[in-house]
Protein backbone atom coordinates (compact mmCIF):
# COMPACT_ATOMS: atom_id res chain seq x y z
CA UNK A 1 0.00 0.00 0.00
CA UNK A 2 1.43 3.35 -0.94
CA UNK A 3 1.52 6.35 1.38
CA UNK A 4 -1.03 8.05 -0.85
CA UNK A 5 -3.50 5.14 -0.48
CA UNK A 6 -2.95 5.06 3.28
CA UNK A 7 -3.74 8.76 3.59
CA UNK A 8 -6.84 8.29 1.47
CA UNK A 9 -8.14 5.41 3.65
CA UNK A 10 -10.98 6.25 5.98
CA UNK A 11 -10.18 6.94 9.64
CA UNK A 12 -12.08 3.78 10.57
CA UNK A 13 -9.96 1.66 8.21
CA UNK A 14 -6.72 3.18 9.56
CA UNK A 15 -7.88 2.54 13.14
CA UNK A 16 -8.78 -1.07 12.34
CA UNK A 17 -5.37 -1.63 10.71
CA UNK A 18 -3.57 -0.05 13.69
CA UNK A 19 -5.49 -2.23 16.14
CA UNK A 20 -4.76 -5.39 14.10
CA UNK A 21 -1.05 -4.58 14.07
CA UNK A 22 -0.75 -3.20 17.60
CA UNK A 23 -3.03 -5.53 19.58
CA UNK A 24 -0.65 -8.53 19.61
CA UNK A 25 2.21 -6.31 20.79
CA UNK A 26 0.01 -4.71 23.45
CA UNK A 27 -1.14 -8.13 24.70
CA UNK A 28 2.46 -9.35 24.84
CA UNK A 29 3.52 -6.29 26.84
CA UNK A 30 0.58 -6.65 29.25
CA UNK A 31 1.23 -10.39 29.73
CA UNK A 32 4.92 -9.69 30.42
CA UNK A 33 4.04 -7.00 32.93
CA UNK A 34 1.57 -9.31 34.68
CA UNK A 35 4.13 -12.12 34.88
CA UNK A 36 6.92 -9.87 36.13
CA UNK A 37 4.58 -8.15 38.58
CA UNK A 38 3.47 -11.41 40.17
CA UNK A 39 6.94 -12.98 40.21
CA UNK A 40 9.10 -10.13 41.48
CA UNK A 41 8.80 -7.58 44.28
CA UNK A 42 11.08 -4.76 45.30
CA UNK A 43 11.85 -4.65 49.02
CA UNK A 44 13.33 -1.56 50.64
CA UNK A 45 14.99 -1.64 54.06
CA UNK A 46 14.28 1.79 55.52
CA UNK A 47 15.76 1.03 58.95
CA UNK A 48 18.53 3.26 60.23
CA UNK A 49 20.40 0.23 61.60
CA UNK A 50 20.25 -2.32 58.80
CA UNK A 51 20.65 -6.04 59.54
CA UNK A 52 22.18 -6.68 56.10
CA UNK A 53 24.42 -3.66 55.57
CA UNK A 54 25.16 -1.90 53.31
CA UNK A 55 22.12 -2.95 51.27
CA UNK A 56 18.86 -1.02 51.15
CA UNK A 57 17.11 -2.36 48.05
CA UNK A 58 16.39 -6.03 47.35
CA UNK A 59 14.69 -7.88 44.50
CA UNK A 60 12.52 -10.75 45.76
CA UNK A 61 11.87 -13.61 43.32
CA UNK A 62 8.63 -15.14 44.59
CA UNK A 63 8.93 -18.14 42.24
CA UNK A 64 12.38 -19.19 43.48
CA UNK A 65 11.97 -21.09 46.74
CA UNK A 66 14.76 -23.66 46.57
CA UNK A 67 16.84 -23.06 49.70
CA UNK A 68 20.61 -22.60 49.58
CA UNK A 69 22.84 -22.05 52.61
CA UNK A 70 23.90 -18.38 52.89
CA UNK A 71 21.19 -17.29 50.44
CA UNK A 72 18.93 -14.35 51.24
CA UNK A 73 15.21 -15.10 51.64
CA UNK A 74 12.08 -13.07 52.33
CA UNK A 75 9.35 -14.04 54.82
CA UNK A 76 6.58 -12.25 56.73
CA UNK A 77 7.53 -10.93 60.18
CA UNK A 78 4.63 -12.81 61.77
CA UNK A 79 4.04 -13.31 65.47
CA UNK A 80 7.70 -14.13 66.14
CA UNK A 81 8.70 -10.51 65.50
CA UNK A 82 5.67 -8.79 67.03
CA UNK A 83 5.30 -6.20 68.48
CA UNK A 84 8.55 -4.82 67.04
CA UNK A 85 7.53 -5.32 63.41
CA UNK A 86 4.07 -5.45 61.77
CA UNK A 87 2.87 -9.04 61.24
CA UNK A 88 2.76 -8.87 57.41
CA UNK A 89 5.92 -6.83 56.98
CA UNK A 90 8.32 -8.53 54.59
CA UNK A 91 11.66 -9.35 56.24
CA UNK A 92 14.86 -10.49 54.54
CA UNK A 93 17.54 -12.54 56.29
CA UNK A 94 20.28 -15.01 55.35
CA UNK A 95 19.71 -18.76 55.76
CA UNK A 96 22.66 -20.00 57.80
CA UNK A 97 21.22 -23.26 59.15
CA UNK A 98 19.49 -26.05 57.26
CA UNK A 99 17.41 -28.96 58.58
CA UNK A 100 19.53 -31.27 60.74
CA UNK A 101 22.21 -28.64 61.49
CA UNK A 102 23.25 -28.14 65.10
CA UNK A 103 23.12 -24.52 66.19
CA UNK A 104 24.89 -23.31 69.32
CA UNK A 105 23.94 -19.90 70.70
CA UNK A 106 26.07 -18.35 73.46
CA UNK A 107 26.26 -14.77 74.70
CA UNK A 108 29.38 -14.31 72.56
CA UNK A 109 28.77 -16.27 69.35
CA UNK A 110 26.28 -18.24 67.31
CA UNK A 111 27.69 -21.26 65.50
CA UNK A 112 26.13 -23.59 62.96
CA UNK A 113 27.91 -26.93 62.66
CA UNK A 114 30.93 -25.30 64.35
CA UNK A 115 31.09 -22.36 61.92
CA UNK A 116 30.65 -18.91 63.48
CA UNK A 117 27.68 -17.20 61.83
CA UNK A 118 27.01 -14.37 64.27
CA UNK A 119 28.20 -12.57 67.35
CA UNK A 120 26.49 -11.46 70.53
CA UNK A 121 22.97 -11.24 71.85
CA UNK A 122 22.81 -7.45 71.83
CA UNK A 123 18.99 -7.29 71.69
CA UNK A 124 18.42 -9.32 74.87
CA UNK A 125 18.14 -6.17 77.01
CA UNK A 126 15.82 -4.50 74.49
CA UNK A 127 13.61 -7.60 74.64
CA UNK A 128 13.55 -7.35 78.44
CA UNK A 129 15.38 -10.63 79.02
CA UNK A 130 18.86 -11.60 80.17
CA UNK A 131 21.16 -12.91 77.41
CA UNK A 132 21.30 -16.24 79.30
CA UNK A 133 17.65 -16.86 78.35
CA UNK A 134 18.67 -17.19 74.68
CA UNK A 135 21.73 -19.41 75.25
CA UNK A 136 21.00 -22.90 73.91
CA UNK A 137 21.87 -25.67 71.50
CA UNK A 138 19.27 -26.54 68.87
CA UNK A 139 19.02 -29.03 66.01
CA UNK A 140 17.17 -27.32 63.16
CA UNK A 141 13.94 -29.31 62.54
CA UNK A 142 13.27 -30.97 59.17
CA UNK A 143 10.70 -28.33 58.19
CA UNK A 144 12.60 -25.25 59.38
CA UNK A 145 15.57 -22.95 58.72
CA UNK A 146 17.92 -20.95 60.96
CA UNK A 147 18.05 -17.39 59.66
CA UNK A 148 20.17 -14.42 60.67
CA UNK A 149 21.10 -10.90 59.75
CA UNK A 150 24.72 -9.82 59.46
CA UNK A 151 24.85 -7.55 62.51
CA UNK A 152 25.00 -8.06 66.28
CA UNK A 153 21.64 -6.32 66.71
CA UNK A 154 19.68 -8.24 64.08
CA UNK A 155 16.38 -9.61 65.41
CA UNK A 156 16.61 -13.18 64.10
CA UNK A 157 16.61 -16.89 64.96
CA UNK A 158 18.97 -16.28 67.89
CA UNK A 159 15.99 -14.84 69.73
CA UNK A 160 12.94 -16.67 68.39
CA UNK A 161 14.31 -19.92 67.00
CA UNK A 162 13.98 -21.67 63.64
CA UNK A 163 11.74 -20.26 60.91
CA UNK A 164 9.15 -22.69 59.49
CA UNK A 165 10.21 -23.42 55.90
CA UNK A 166 6.70 -22.90 54.48
CA UNK A 167 6.85 -19.21 55.45
CA UNK A 168 9.51 -18.40 52.86
CA UNK A 169 8.07 -15.97 50.29
CA UNK A 170 11.00 -16.24 47.88
CA UNK A 171 14.69 -15.71 47.31
CA UNK A 172 16.02 -12.18 47.71
CA UNK A 173 18.88 -10.52 45.86
CA UNK A 174 20.67 -7.46 47.21
CA UNK A 175 20.58 -4.74 44.56
CA UNK A 176 22.21 -1.77 46.30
Amino acid sequence: MSARTDIAASPEARLARTIRRGLPVLLLVLASMLYLGTRYRIAIDDQVDKCLPPYTVFLVDRHERAIARDGLYAFPAGERMAPFFPMQMQVIKRVVGLPGDTVSVTAQTTRVEGRTVGEGLDLAGTLGSPAAQFVREVVVPADALWIMGATRDSFDSRYWGPLPRHQIIGRAYAVF
